[in-house]
């Protein structure tokens, strides 16, 4: 025969629940607190580039920073500026507007989540559209363009 079990109290099987559903939003609040992503380095990995290393694609070789080699038999052209080397230049360029847009409450910045490639007059550029930043509010202000092999910098759209 078997022995018999009660079922357990309402106030038990409460606490249990309790229990249970606090571990699971304490792991999921730990993980979002400390896992990071770079939207710059999502951004790259969404263009095609590797998260480490290196891969060759019809004679192109993607680093994962970002900086590409290409290879046309014995020719071998670089372009050395990375995108994280092209956001800081353009944080750079925008330096001398946003100190004179302070004051106004107003800020200009490059969106990482808007990197691009792009191609003009035979020369590879980075993309990064740009934002003005008012209050709570971002307002599109154009696009600044960054020369992959040179680090140039060309902006249009409020600014040019």
């Amino acid at each position: 025969m078997y022995a018999h079990r009660s079922s357990p109290s309402f106030s038990k099987v409460i606490l249990r629940l309790f229990a249970v559903v606090s571990v699971i939003f304490m792991l999921y609040y730990g993980y979002s607190t400390f896992h990071h992503t770079d939207p710059l380095k999502e951004r790259l990995y969404e263009l095609g580039y590797p998260t480490q290393g290196y891969i060759v694609q019809n004679g192109t070789i993607l680093w994962s920073d970002g900086h590409i080699t290409i290879m046309q038999g014995a020719y071998v052209e670089n372009y050395p500026i990375t995108a994280e080397q092209a956001y800081n230049l353009v944080l750079q360029y925008l330096a001398s507007y946003n100190e004179k847009l302070r004051k106004y409450g107003y800020r200009l910045y490059p969106e990482k989540k808007s990197l691009t490639e792009k191609e003009k007059n035979g020369q590879l550029y980075w993309v990064f559209e740009l934002k003005l930043k008012a209050g709570s509010n971002d307002m599109f202000a154009g696009f600044a363009w960054v020369n992959r092999e040179t680090g140039v910098i060309d902006i249009s759209g409020l600014l040019g």
